[in-house]
């Protein structure tokens, strides 16, 4: 019997803060159940999953700077940190997302800025964060924006390892969590 192919267009899961309605695609892939995937498509998921790990810890850390900076200057938030922290809050803040594309044999995730530059106001792509095997779910640190470097990071087929690249708090914005220790 064969596998039915996934459907990886993403699907709107929208919900309202405020008066803003935020929307967040959810790729289908990311909700189908795992004993039901085959290993490709499981990486495919535990991908994206890293991709929402790297942004909830840029969120953090942006959250975290922006408060811990009031507390060096007197107690007292600017206007642009309240602001800041309000579009948190909001769930509008354009703040550092993460992308996957799909080569023929990996998966690089991409860090994308949202820019302003000339009222541009769009998400433009800033560098790779990593290169993941689409076909062992090996983790590479970027060597350039083409290729992987040398040696595997992680694992995404080994619990361990999967278990800390889906943890906000162990992954790293800015990708030192791939660096050998």
């Amino acid at each position: 019997m064969g596998e039915a192919p996934l459907d990886r267009s993403p699907h709107l899961n929208s919900h309202l803060i405020g008066e803003f309605m935020t929307v967040a695609s959810i790729p289908t892939i990311a909700v189908f159940p795992e004993e039901r995937l085959t290993l490709d498509q499981k990486i495919e998921k535990w991908t994206w999953q890293l991709c929402r790990s790297l942004e909830k810890n840029y969120e953090d850390y942006h959250r975290r700077m922006i408060t811990s900076n009031s507390e060096r200057y007197e107690g007292e938030l600017s206007q642009y940190a309240k602001d800041q922290l309000e579009s948190l809050n909001n769930g509008t803040a354009n703040l550092m997302k993460f992308r996957m594309e799909f080569g023929r044999k990996y998966i690089k995730i991409i860090q994308q800025d949202y820019d302003t530059f000339q009222d541009r106001n769009e998400y433009r792509d800033g560098s790779v964060h990593a290169f993941i095997d689409r076909l062992t779910g090996e983790v590479y640190k970027p060597a350039s924006w083409k290729s992987p470097a040398k040696i595997v990071r992680f694992d995404l087929r080994l619990l361990t390892d999967r278990a800390k690249l889906h943890d906000p708090e162990f992954t790293g914005w800015a990708g030192g969590y791939l660096y050998l220790r």
